[in-house]
């Protein structure tokens, strides 16, 4: 669109909109039948939070985020009925009743004070803060009220019969002044802690005043005065010019310097809610939808620009008076649709259509309509369509009340126009320039100019000549033809059209194609349609939009946006404002770029039914019942993030509330294993839209967040024991921004028996069990090893003892044979003395054969006998060498008994057959380590040969040796070495543990 067309636009539709119709705005209203506890409002405050205190004759309601909570005698309250609230410097709020004095709110807990206390009066009137003082008004008189000591001073006052009602408190000049509704003006002088009242003037039934400026609105019976502010306070103020006509009880100003005023004429029906402007009471009653006329409290919003209206009979009312939407109202019409050519702008109503240009507009009427119709029929020569010749039907009998406008467009600086009886086609003067005896609900125009006329179910015709009527016919059976049609857009070369059932088509080159009959796009239920910059977006009938980049070289899906995305179920219209895709609903309006998506509805001030829309420079206008609607893009686009904290309020555990002033920090709870179940409630700073925010949570940082939830609240049930970081995600939709905050950090801990020093406990005794377990069952073995020991060591004893008695039969025949040869051969001293050795030897056997152990020396006492018996039977034949080691102790060496023996028997028995030279018989004693002995036994016999069978190597006796050494554990090739050569001799080496 050229530059000078735009700005053109844009100012015949601000002049029109103007001219025409007068802004409303978009109120609120509370009262007994949903949020207040009683329609009767008797004061209003908006604290240092944007906290709206309502004060009723029935209780104080605290709204916050649209989030209502009450407080009544039963939390505290002095009275329900609360006629005055006011914040002090320390954020505490006080609660002035008509009948019980002051209550102090800290948020937590209430404070009263009253005449028990030293209040004048019981009946508060009006309060006013002032430094570390708050000013109390009564019924009759005034009190001062320390708000950090709460000590309370009266002021001394005038006596008189009548009561010293005090109506207004103002500061001027660093000084407290106040009226009263009988008595004068007196302002207070304070004076080294005394405080006293000294009359200013006469100035007698004022209700209340309010200060602006060097001026001041004062109200009376009936009327107020605006006087300069010194000349009021005069000794003898001058009289001023009486205005309005009802008592005012209470003014506030906006931030751009509107004063409003809450009147209720008492007796007289001529209250409500007024604006003051040049000394007059203006109504804003009809703007503001407020029509109670006991206005008697305001109160005012400077952030979100808010006015709040308190009535005696119909509750709040909250008045957006900078609205982000601003609805424009008319009476009894319907904005359907908008269209402009280059000089001028037309608007289609229900009952007809406005063309405006440069201030001057033109009606048609339905009426009018009519008669073109009328006119044509009966004048035409062409012959009307038929729908036997696949026109839709048209009744020309058609009413003018009864007529339909589908739709206006504009080709060739013409507006087209169909409806249910034709397609008028109408000049910039608003004069007809043609008729056209065709019904279609959907138009549009091919790159040339030429009209396409859609039929639902029977075909299309494309027109060369309306003068002569001729067209191309498009049949319905062809499968390219478009049908069902209910939308198309004309961009640059190409003309689009979409349909309920058919899909896509696009008008190209003299022909249409189908995007689903080609396979280019299977999508096939589609509504509307609108360009997106150089794409275009389509949406289907369910809901669904898509985003299509169409060119010569490919058609590409580039996004969907599914339904779920989108507030509402049925897509009214799709705009276009710059690459901004606006998406209109049955529930309000979404904005979707780079993936932010803002939306708007009644809460912003936008209600159903959205009729039309058209973007016109920065502005989206919205045709609807009774009005349109006129939103700043720019101002939605760009707007701020709004929530910048979030604030815990209120924590359940196990469905009891939890004390948060118990908790030193707050952020930081710990709680026991069986507080598990926890809700938690929270909220964030003040916002204009709160029903826009959407919360989500997560229990610590690498958690997925949950689900968007409407109440801000989190319940957590049966939380397991461990750590938490709990973060809050506030998604705000009136601006499509979001904001993440900590919200606090929640130990659970865990039962006694989950503790690491119970676990370490419990592990520590399973240690100390298995392992008393593993000892016993140790001390149990080496018990029954010890025991194995015993019967093997008493068996092996047994064995030896066995063994050791059992003295070699022969040895013993053949020494009682030389006992008898000695007694035959009357060798009677020979045979004494063999018969001791031999008496001794079986005397030291049946000694050491009941010992496993015997000392050294008595081994080699018991072979020293042994040996004098065998060598006497040899008649001493062998020469006996015995060799002890010095280092040997043999009085504390001990070895196993009689082990010896059986080697030195069979040096007697094997060694020395007859012709044997110089028997001898060698045995050594020495100590090779610390702990081994070694008893060696050698002979110069005769030997053997390695390998060959000896009868030392069968002996009976060294077997018995050798088992009896495996028993006591010795590893035999260690403990016993027998070595002999042929005719050289033998030697055995024993190597025992001592």
């Amino acid at each position: 669109m050229p530059f000078y067309k735009t700005i053109r636009l844009s100012f015949l539709l601000c002049l029109f909109f103007n001219w025409a119709f007068s802004q409303n705005y978009p109120v609120k209203h509370y009262s007994a039948a949903n949020e207040l506890p009683n329609n009767a409002v008797r004061s209003l405050l908006v604290d240092s939070n944007n906290i709206l205190w309502i004060g009723t004759e029935n209780g104080v309601v605290k709204k916050e985020n649209d989030e209502f909570n009450y407080l009544f005698e039963e939390d505290g309250l002095a009275l329900n009925s609360c006629w005055a609230i006011a914040e002090d410097k320390n954020k505490n709020l006080w609660f002035g009743s008509y009948g019980k004095g002051v209550s102090i709110y800290d948020g937590y807990n209430f404070k009263v004070i009253s005449e028990e206390q030293g209040l004048v009066h019981n009946e508060i009137t009006t309060l006013s803060p002032y430094e570390n003082k708050m000013y109390v008004g009564t019924s009759d008189g005034i009190s001062v009220i320390d708000i950090n000591t709460f000590e309370v001073q009266t002021l001394d006052h005038p006596s008189s019969n009548e009561l010293f009602r005090i109506s207004d408190f103002f500061k001027f000049r660093n000084e407290i002044y106040v009226f009263t509704y009988r008595s004068g003006i007196y302002k207070i002088l304070n004076k080294e802690n005394n405080s006293r009242l000294v009359k200013v003037n006469d100035h007698k039934f004022v209700y209340s005043v309010f200060v602006h400026n060097d001026s001041i609105y004062s109200s009376n019976k009936g009327f107020f005065t605006k006087s300069p502010l010194v000349d009021y306070l005069g000794k003898n103020p001058t009289s001023a010019k009486k205005s309005g006509t009802s008592i005012i009880w209470d003014h506030v100003k906006t931030n751009d310097d509107r004063i409003f005023a809450a009147a209720w004429g008492i007796y007289d029906p001529n209250g409500g809610i007024y604006e003051l402007q040049d000394r007059q009471m203006n109504s804003r009653a009809s703007e503001f939808d407020i029509s109670s006329k006991e206005v008697t409290s305001l109160a005012y919003d400077p952030n979100f620009e808010r006015l709040y209206v308190g009535t005696k009979d119909a509750g709040l009312f909250e008045v957006a008076l900078d609205p982000q939407i601003k609805f424009k109202e008319f009476e009894g019409k319907s904005l359907l649709s908008f269209a402009e050519t280059e000089n001028t702008l037309a608007f289609v109503f229900n009952d007809g259509i406005v063309i405006k240009n440069d201030g001057t507009e033109q009606n048609i009427s339905l009426a009018k309509l009519k008669t073109w119709q009328r006119n044509y029929v009966l004048n035409t020569r062409l012959p009307l369509p038929k729908h036997k010749d696949n026109f839709y039907e048209l009744d020309h009998s058609t009413k003018a009340g009864d007529i339909k406008i589908y739709d206006i467009k504009v080709s060739g600086e013409l507006y087209w126009v169909n409806t249910n009886i034709g397609i008028y086609v109408i000049n910039e003067a608003a004069e007809l320039h043609r008729y056209l005896p065709l019904h279609s609900e959907e138009i549009n125009f091919t790159p040339k100019g030429d009209l396409i006329e859609t039929h639902p179910y029977g075909g299309v015709r494309v027109y060369k000549d309306l003068d002569a009527f001729t067209y191309t016919y498009f049949s319905p059976q062809v499968p390219t033809t478009p049908t069902m049609v209910v939308n198309s857009l004309r961009k640059a070369e190409k003309t689009y059209f979409v349909s309920v059932f058919s899909g896509l088509f696009l008008w190209d080159n003299d022909r249409f194609i189908s995007y689903l009959h080609d396979g280019i796009w299977k999508e096939q239920q589609l509504r509307h349609i609108t360009s997106l910059g150089e794409n275009i977006a389509v949406s289907s009938e369910f809901g669904d939009v898509f985003i299509i980049k169409d060119d010569r070289a490919q058609f590409q899906i580039l996004k969907k946006i599914p339904r779920a995305e989108i507030e509402g179920n049925t897509i009214s219209f799709l705009k276009d404002y710059r690459e901004i895709l606006i998406i209109g609903t049955e529930k309000g309006l979404t904005l979707y770029a780079n993936d932010r998506t803002i939306f708007l509805d009644q809460e912003q001030g936008l209600k159903q039914p959205l009729l039309s829309a058209e973007v016109d420079k920065d502005r989206l206008y919205i045709g609807s019942n009774s009005g349109y609607y006129n939103i700043d893009l720019q101002d939605v686009i760009h707007s701020e993030a709004l929530i910048d904290h979030i604030n815990l309020k209120e924590i359940f555990i196990n469905n009891s509330k939890f004390s948060l002033g118990s908790v030193r920090n707050k952020d930081e709870i710990n709680l026991d294993h069986d507080q598990n179940t926890i809700l938690l409630k929270f909220n964030t700073n003040a916002h204009p839209f709160p029903h826009k925010l959407r919360y989500r949570y997560r229990l610590n940082s690498g958690d997925d967040w949950s689900l968007p939830s409407v109440k801000p609240e989190i319940f957590l049930p049966f939380l397991p024991a461990d750590d938490y970081e709990v973060e809050v995600k506030v998604l705000d939709k009136s601006t499509g921004l979001s904001y993440s905050q900590q919200l606090l950090t929640l130990s659970i801990l865990p039962p006694f028996w989950k503790t690491w020093w119970f676990l370490l406990l419990i592990m520590t005794l399973g240690i100390l069990m298995v392992y008393g377990i593993y000892r016993f069952q140790i001390l149990q073995s080496r018990k029954f090893e010890e025991q194995k020991r015993l019967i093997q060591k008493r068996f092996e004893e047994t064995k030896m003892e066995a063994l050791l008695a059992q003295m070699n039969p022969h040895f013993i025949f053949n020494a009682m044979n030389s006992i008898q040869y000695y007694i035959m051969e009357s060798d009677i001293d020979n045979a004494t003395v063999f018969l001791g050795d031999f008496a001794r030897l079986i005397r030291l056997n049946l000694d050491h054969c009941t010992k496993p152990r015997i000392l050294l020396i008595e081994e080699i006492e018991y072979l020293q006998s042994y040996i004098r018996v065998e060598n006497t039977r040899f008649n001493n034949a062998l020469k006996v060498e015995m060799d002890i080691d010095p280092a040997i102790d043999v009085y504390e060496i001990q070895i196993p008994t009689m082990l010896l023996q059986t080697f030195v028997e069979n040096v007697f028995v094997h060694a020395f057959p007859p012709g044997v030279k110089d028997p001898t018989l060698k045995i050594t004693f020495k100590r090779l380590q610390e702990n081994v002995l070694q008893c060696k036994i050698e002979d110069n016999g005769v030997g053997f040969t390695p390998g060959t069978s000896n009868k030392l190597h069968t002996s009976r006796g060294v077997s018995l040796v050798k088992e009896r050494l495996i028993l006591l554990g010795y590893n035999i090739d260690e403990a016993i070495s027998i070595t002999s050569t042929k005719n050289k001799g033998t030697t055995v080496e024993l190597r025992l543990q001592v």
